[in-house]
């Protein structure tokens, strides 16, 4: 049509204008890229009700009389994005404050538990038992529906002319690094968990168990790094993403997914059953806006973002758990209603992708 005019949205969708008319153009997805998710794989029987039963674990021991957490077990914390001290409170969830920062608006954790207490968290044998449920008896799933998405990206965004060398921040039992392997990338992957570790190094995957500013890569840099729901459980995301920067080469690319917090599931479940607002495990929570904007402080491009969710599942699960509604209508139509979901940036969780800027 004379005079079309088409523009790009962040999203990763198009439209096409003529005039007082405008359509969306859906964007093509790859076939593996498209697929359905599997839920019952995904979250193998127990595991998910497991988690939420769990949920508070971490705070036996910690309250006092009061029914809060004791000051002695806390600290104080800057804006993880922009440094300042300056914040306005928001909510409470699991005896701990929600706030917004007031010159970013990043939202985070503060105070947060002392590292010594986290430390404990995560070395936990109910957290343990958690992660081995959840990332060991769907591994082969997991690398056969994200494994392979994730590597469709990865290879989509990160330029042509760069090797295949690829670092994964916070692999769990290295299912990606596994689909890298089969296309040919030479990969490794860093991993805290013991049982996570063990279990991707019996499949042959590189795992380093030590944490990142202790490893020593030597000269060795890589074309793409990935960090898929890990800085949202990170006292100082910054940081990571600086050593990052340093491990990068010129126009390589960071590949970040995070709980979105403009999410629908926010707004469909409260605050207080949205089970992603988890204050004792993840202490940052990103918007598109608050993400784009971290990742432009510390010398990154953004040059895709989406939004994708099981948002309509989880509502699904909370109405047949908590409610005697009757959810047929949304069962019916929950591929529908994700998708519209998802394409309005309010899906659970946020994928963005960034290319380091040059160094001079």
């Amino acid at each position: 049509m004379s005079g079309e005019e088409r523009y790009e949205t962040g999203l990763g969708y198009a439209f096409m204008k003529s005039g007082k008319d405008t359509r969306m153009l859906l964007r093509y997805q790859d076939a593996v890229v498209d697929q359905d998710i599997n839920v019952g794989r995904l979250r193998p029987k127990g595991s998910y009700d497991n988690l939420i039963a769990n949920r508070n674990h971490a705070l036996k021991g910690l309250l006092n009389t009061d029914g809060e957490i004791s000051a002695k077990y806390l600290r104080e914390r800057l804006c993880p994005s922009c440094r300042s001290n300056k914040y306005e409170f928001q909510f409470v969830k699991d005896h701990l404050n929600i706030v917004s920062c007031q010159r970013c608006s990043l939202v985070y954790v503060n105070p947060i538990l002392k590292p010594e207490i986290r430390e404990n968290i995560y070395r936990s044998t109910e957290y343990a038992d958690i992660v081995k449920k959840l990332g060991e008896e769907s591994h082969d799933y997991r690398k056969e529906r994200f494994g392979y998405e994730r590597m469709v990206n990865i290879e989509r965004y990160t330029p042509q002319n760069l090797p295949k060398k690829l670092l994964e921040i916070g692999c769990s039992t290295g299912f990606m690094l596994e689909a890298a392997r089969e296309r040919g990338w030479e990969s490794v992957g860093v991993e805290l968990n013991p049982s996570a570790v063990r279990f991707g190094r019996e499949r042959g995957i590189n795992i380093i168990d030590r944490p990142l500013e202790e490893i020593d890569f030597g000269v060795k840099k890589f074309s793409a790094i990935a960090m898929y729901d890990v800085i949202e459980h990170l006292v100082d995301p910054a940081e990571t993403l600086e050593k990052v920067r340093e491990l990068l080469v010129n126009r390589g690319a960071v590949f970040i997914y995070v709980p979105n917090f403009q999410s629908a599931s926010k707004e469909l479940l409260g605050v207080e059953n949205a089970h992603f607002i988890w204050p004792t495990h993840h202490l940052t929570y990103f918007t598109p806006t608050t993400l784009g904007d971290f990742l432009h402080r510390r010398g990154f491009e953004v040059v895709h973002w989406e939004t994708q969710g099981l948002d309509i599942e989880d509502w699904l699960w909370y109405i047949k758990e908590k409610t005697d509604y009757d959810a047929a209508l949304i069962e019916e139509n929950k591929t529908f209603f994700q998708f519209v979901i998802n394409a309005s940036g309010y899906g659970k969780n946020l994928r963005m992708y960034a290319r380091k800027i040059n160094d001079a």
